[in-house]
């Protein structure tokens, strides 16, 4: 770790731990779901799997990635970093790359802000659009979720139709109040880094800030109706998973579901949400008739088409052009 300050060491002692930790979570979760489904059913779905399907819904997430790079261009552009369509697509991939392929304590997210840090210098700037990008894509998630809930709401049964409604309704309205009203996080965090040293509140203060000025509802507007559509497409490519495993299940149903599950596999619980993604859909496509070993089946496949889709940015990375993952880890120290 040569290089970094103390609290830089610190940074990534935390999150070798979190890792550690997160390893731990997905072998549990992993290994008490496949106890209660059927390998040898899943396994047939899997290996039969229809190609057509497959390379769609590979074709349809891809495009929903370069969509969202677009987002993190206009709202890096919104704090004043103007990065060139080509390039912002390459690191965005290569961070998808990271995310599925790289275990250890650099992400994805981190990554990308420090490669853009390194070159503009802008690194709390950097990280306010990266974050903005990150609750604009759940909180678009979650958006469509509630939408899709109220459309069929008298198709859905009690207590599960009052549960979605809460769950998306509540997430959506906050993910709104957080990128329009960036102060209400600043009061949030406030008490929790008074004892924080004055260099670390000044850094916080800079992300605040970058966050207030990419925040403008005019820029919010833009980028989540580009993210509705992004993430409308990332659930049709659930869609074309089933589709490939022959598994019959109206779209409607999985703009219902897929939010939540999505939403629940990005929780930090397990290495790239696996094991958590696939428990959810066991739990969330039952009341529509989809046996276990059937949603495992079509959350799984969806798993591998994102690390298929990430192979993209696996050319960028090994390439040579990015920096490597040991420099990531003094990104605590940059910003």
């Amino acid at each position: 770790m040569g290089g970094l300050d103390g609290e830089g060491i610190r940074i990534v002692k935390r999150a070798n731990r979190s890792f550690l930790l997160k390893l731990v979570a997905t072998v549990i979760i992993l290994g008490f779901l496949l106890l209660n489904v059927d390998l040898g059913y899943s396994w047939d779905l899997l290996r039969n799997a229809t190609m057509l399907p497959v390379v769609m819904a590979i074709g349809l997430l891809a495009a929903s990635h370069v969509a969202v790079a677009l987002i993190w261009r206009r709202l890096l552009f919104s704090v004043d970093i103007s990065i060139g369509i080509e390039r912002i697509t390459s690191l965005y991939f290569a961070s998808l790359f990271l995310n599925n392929f790289f275990l250890g304590s650099v992400g994805g997210d981190s990554y990308r802000v420090y490669v853009v840090y390194r070159e503009t210098g802008e690194g709390r700037a950097v990280l306010a659009a990266t974050l903005l990008e990150r609750l604009t894509g759940i909180t678009a998630l979650l958006l469509l979720g509630l939408l899709s809930v109220l459309l069929r709401f008298s198709d859905l049964p009690d207590p599960f139709r009052w549960l979605l409604v809460i769950f998306t309704g509540g997430g959506t309205a906050g993910g709104l109040t957080l990128l329009l009203a960036p102060g209400i996080v600043e009061r949030l965090v406030g008490p929790f880094v008074r004892g924080r040293s004055p260099q670390t509140r000044e850094r916080l203060q800079g992300v605040f800030n970058g966050m207030r000025r990419g925040g403008r509802p005019g820029t919010i507007a833009s980028v989540l109706m580009v993210a509705l559509a992004a993430q409308a497409v990332r659930i049709w490519t659930h869609w074309w998973c089933a589709q490939a495993l022959g598994i019959e299940i109206a779209a409607g149903d999985l703009f219902v579901v897929v939010p939540l599950i999505a939403t629940v596999a990005a929780l930090p619980i397990s290495i790239g949400g696996l094991g958590v993604r696939e428990w959810a859909g066991v739990l969330l496509l039952a009341p529509f008739g989809i046996m276990e070993s059937a949603a495992f089946s079509i959350e799984f496949l969806a798993y591998l088409i994102g690390v298929a889709t990430s192979l993209v940015g696996g050319l960028i990375f090994l390439s040579g052009k990015e920096v490597r993952p040991s420099e990531v880890e003094s990104i605590g120290s940059a910003v």
